[in-house]
């Protein structure tokens, strides 16, 4: 699903309302529909303090009390945040309405602010029709005070379109926001509420139409979509009746020291458990019988070693394994040896597909022209300390400016860029994003990055796009995270788990 800065959905709106001659103010009846449907469905008959600020967000929440003072029984109250005056003119047309019809229309002033916000809290559900996707500079003054009481009240919050205070292109937060259980967004997602740290304070986001045409959307040129489950069903490798292990393509997986063995193990694991054919898992000679026991299904080499780690002379021995593999998966567990880098060499020296991670990641700075000049497509799936050391900036920079860093990266060295996050981001070599809402606090543990590099790479195996492995990948494993957490908690859940449970995800696409 397309994710639009607020600069591209005003350009939505402005052909809509322009071009194709749809009245602004029906617009805006048809988005507060939307919420007046939702609100009606669950909290019919309840009490309901309804937030308006200015422009369109106070003329949005204005349209939604009108239509709930006719179809329901809820007993209401409008807080006018700002005076009638700063509305536009579809929100004043609003306003009158609401005047006319009796609706309790109370303007905040210096003398009742306290009490005003004090009767917030005996209300059931809140209303925030604050402020929009514009919103560029710091909250303060009274509207501080007024969200600060919304968040206090510890009402069942419903913001429209955004939660007041959140950048809708950042995803920052401007001094102060709105902590909503439930966002009810128009037409597409805005992209600043699926990043961090707005997605703390979103709640669940629904995306409602309001009658604009899905050409205008696809008319414009939009860099950064979502991944969603829909979409994901139609990315799913097929698998024919008449087919054999080799229909499925040969894995190798690449990886492992002494003392860091089951990085790789979970690698291979996650690669059998997408549908992958067989996997040979190339390890140092010294842990080699620690693989035999530790896999049951998957095949295992030894190579040359060196104190724990491969040796040089182990690349020499790849080079001549290599022919024999559709896709190659280097890094989990390998360690920072110099002589890993030979390695790494010859595996983007070959024609393979392939995905690399963790310490495989540590010399690509040394070999950023292979990477550049690579036919094969490559796959990285840092987190922000291996990005940062990828990129040459500090942490902090990749956690402010994830799409930024994924993105140049992507585009400069033709490498399919996944970077780890809260919310992973995917950057496509044509700098095109895509940004996974799935997922949980469980995978924040060791080995949860070695799990994804197998489920990517037995996806490639499949011949599933480059892109699309990417994608399918991120969504199977936070998925699969996501149904074992129900189970688990998101305490006890641990990258093992979410292998076991990828057949529950598979199941739920399938």
């Amino acid at each position: 699903m397309e994710l639009l800065t607020p600069k591209e959905m005003q350009q939505v709106d402005y052909q809509a309302i322009n071009r194709l001659q749809i009245p602004g103010i029906l617009l805006m009846e048809h988005a507060a529909h939307q919420v007046f449907s939702y609100l009606k469905e669950h909290f019919d008959g309840k009490s309901i303090y309804i937030v308006c600020g200015p422009g369109n967000n106070g003329g949005d929440g204005l349209a939604i009390a009108r239509q709930l003072a006719m179809w329901t029984n809820c007993k209401m109250t409008v807080l006018m945040a700002a005076d009638a005056s700063k509305l536009t003119e579809d929100g004043m047309t609003y306003f009158t309405i609401c005047k006319n019809i009796g609706i309790d229309l109370v303007q905040l002033t210096e003398a009742n602010e306290d009490k005003l916000l004090e009767q917030m809290f005996l209300a059931d559900v809140i209303v925030d029709a604050l402020f929009g996707t514009g919103l560029t500079r710091p909250v303060m003054g009274k509207y501080k005070r007024i969200i600060e009481a919304v968040n206090q009240a510890n009402r069942k919050i419903i913001s429209v379109d955004i939660p007041s205070g959140i950048d809708g292109l950042t995803g920052q937060i401007q001094g102060v926001c709105v902590k909503a259980d439930v966002t009810i967004t128009f037409v597409r997602p805005k992209l600043g509420l699926y990043l961090y740290p707005a997605i703390e304070y979103t709640g669940e986001v629904r995306v409602v139409k309001i009658g604009i045409p899905e050409e205008l959307v696809k008319e414009i040129d939009v860099s950064t979509f979502s991944i969603e489950k829909e979409d994901m069903q139609k990315l799913l490798p097929v698998r024919p009746i008449r087919s054999n292990k080799g229909s499925f393509g040969k894995v190798m997986t690449i990886g492992g020291s002494l003392g860091m063995s089951g990085a790789i193990a979970l690698t291979s694991m996650a690669a059998y458990k997408v549908g992958c054919g067989t996997v040979t898992t190339v390890v140092p000679k010294c842990i080699l019988e620690i693989m035999q026991q530790k896999l049951t299904e998957a095949m295992a080499i030894g190579l040359e070693d060196s104190n724990g780690f491969f040796s040089k002379s182990a690349a020499n021995t790849l080079k001549t394994l290599l022919p024999n593999f559709h896709v190659v998966a280097m890094g989990p567990g390998i360690g920072r040896n110099k002589d890993v880098l030979q390695m790494l060499t010859e595996v983007l020296a070959s024609d393979k597909p392939c995905v690399i991670d963790a310490d495989g990641l540590y010399f690509i700075s040394q070999v950023t022209e292979l990477l550049k000049a690579r036919r094969a497509p490559t796959i990285i799936t840092p987190h922000p300390g291996e990005m940062a050391r990828l990129v040459g900036v500090s942490i902090d920079d990749i956690l402010n400016n994830p799409l930024k860093y994924a993105k140049e990266f992507a585009i400069k060295f033709n490498t399919i860029t996944v970077l780890k996050l809260e919310k992973t981001v995917i950057a496509d070599t044509s700098g095109v994003i895509y940004i996974n809402r799935y997922g949980n606090s469980g995978l924040a543990k060791g080995g949860s990055g070695d799990t994804l590099t197998g489920i990517i790479t037995g996806l490639l195996a499949q011949h599933v796009e480059p892109i699309e492995a990417a994608k399918l990948g991120v969504y199977l494993q936070t998925r699969s995270a996501d149904i074992a957490k129900d189970i688990l908690s998101e305490y006890s859940l641990m990258p093992s788990d979410v292998i076991h449970f990828l057949s529950k995800a598979f199941l739920e696409l399938t």
